[in-house]
């Protein structure tokens, strides 16, 4: 007798077992174009360009000596300064996360395309 048939792995309306849902499909060339944009923008909040992570340490810099010496203007300088160096932290790793997101975009892109061309081979050999 044979082994019994294995249970569904999900139910029914599970829109992966529909053999009738419409198929999906990436276009490289627009994918190639979004890429394109997002590392040319990432690139921007490198540079030294206004607004980049180099012009917003250089322009929010501020010491001391824009205080004054008196107690409470050192205190505010202190406390500037730590905030300056968070904000740049967080600016930095906000272009670390940036980078990573493209790069996901661009595996992701490629690993369709060689799946689609390892299909298409398939199919006419």
């Amino acid at each position: 007798m044979p082994p019994p048939a294995p249970e569904p792995m999900g139910p029914p309306a599970w829109p992966g077992l529909d053999k009738n849902r419409p198929t999906v499909e990436l276009k490289r060339e627009r994918i190639k174009q979004l890429l394109r944009a997002l590392e040319e923008d990432v690139e921007r909040l490198e540079s030294s360009n206004e607004g980049a992570l180099q012009d917003m340490r250089s322009m929010t810099n501020l010491t001391e000596a824009h205080f004054g010496t008196w107690d409470t203007a050192k205190d505010v300088a202190r406390t500037t300064g730590k905030a300056h160096m968070k904000i740049g932290a967080v600016y930095q790793e906000t272009i670390t996360k940036y980078r990573a997101a493209i790069e996901l975009l661009r595996v992701a892109a490629y690993n369709y395309q060689d799946a689609e061309q390892a299909s298409t081979t398939n199919k006419t050999s």
